[in-house]
């Protein structure tokens, strides 16, 4: 009989605002140097607060290479004491690429010629030197299923090694092909959550400054969460969250997250259209070995009402 118990649950974070959100008449794609705005700082840090309150330890970070989603991962995990150097770089969720056209303006490039291209070809359309929409698809399905789905039995091999390997972290991923690397810090899996204690709120100040207890700090601080129980400036990157199942981050971008859901409900690429990811959002999907992948939670930014 299939086992119909959740095995996995993967948290698809999308980075917070970045300069790119700034420039509307662009073409964006990737634009790899394109780093967060003092906004899409703030969404990050009240984003880990966030994560922090409900419980949530991750087993495994994967990051996309470029800097808004790196500097994303890095913020979060940082407040969430998971060791900066456990993050995995893979090139499998990076955003979708396009080309030459990056940087340009978009009136400039969508003429109405290639307005009507497009939707002729959708979702096998790609600029020059980009990817179409089926190709994303592609390889965020082969990602999480060939990359991330592997990790809970890897990591209870490492745990119940005799002599496991201490400070052995994933190398980063170059390529979408690239499976193969040292052992994971083994996890404690009888580790229990210290929840963080809630200041209650008073006037003049933000849910977050009371959520993360900060008092007398400078601007720049305000919102860096702080929690006086905690007696070691490390973290167990193996612990399980309050639920007791394996916990993955993927930071990633929109797109990539639309493709992965399309894929997940076996429907056409096309309608990642009609999905909405918001800057910072989470959207969360389990695993059983009966039903699959399934979305539990979609562009959930209750997080920003800290802020």
């Amino acid at each position: 009989m299939e086992d119909e118990s959740v095995a996995m649950e993967v948290y698809l974070i999308n980075h917070g605002e970045c300069e790119l959100n700034l420039r509307p008449d662009l073409v964006a794609g990737r634009c790899p140097d394109a780093g967060l705005t003092h906004v899409g700082k703030r969404q990050a840090r009240a984003l880990a607060v966030f994560l922090n309150s409900q419980g949530v330890r991750f087993n495994a970070v994967y990051s996309s290479p470029l800097e808004r989603a790196r500097a994303t991962a890095t913020s979060v995990c940082q407040q969430m004491n998971f060791a900066e150097e456990q993050i995995q770089s893979s090139d499998a969720i990076v955003d979708m690429s396009h080309g030459h056209w990056e940087g340009c303006p978009r009136s400039e490039v969508f003429t109405p010629e290639i307005l009507s291209l497009i939707d002729r070809l959708r979702p096998d359309f790609s600029a020059p030197s980009g990817e179409s929409i089926r190709q994303v698809n592609f390889r965020m399905v082969q990602f999480i299923n060939e990359t991330v789905l592997c990790l809970p039995e890897k990591l209870r091999s490492d745990f119940s090694s005799p002599h496991p390997v201490e400070n052995h972290v994933y190398q980063n991923h170059s390529s979408l092909h690239e499976q193969d690397g040292p052992s994971h810090t083994p996890p404690h899996w009888d580790l229990l959550h210290r929840h963080r204690q809630m200041s209650r709120k008073k006037s003049g100040k933000s849910r977050l400054q009371f959520m993360t207890g900060t008092g007398n700090h400078d601007s720049a601080d305000e919102f860096s969460p702080r929690d006086s129980n905690h007696q070691s400036p490390t973290h167990d990157t193996a612990a399980t969250s309050s639920s007791g199942i394996p916990s993955i981050g993927i930071f990633t971008h929109a797109m990539p997250i639309k493709c992965l859901l399309t894929g997940i409900l076996e429907c056409s690429p096309v309608m990642t259209n009609k999905i909405c990811i918001q800057d910072s959002s989470i959207t969360v999907i389990q695993h059983s070995w009966k039903t699959g992948w399934q979305i539990k939670r979609l562009n959930d930014i209750a997080h920003l009402r800290l802020l």
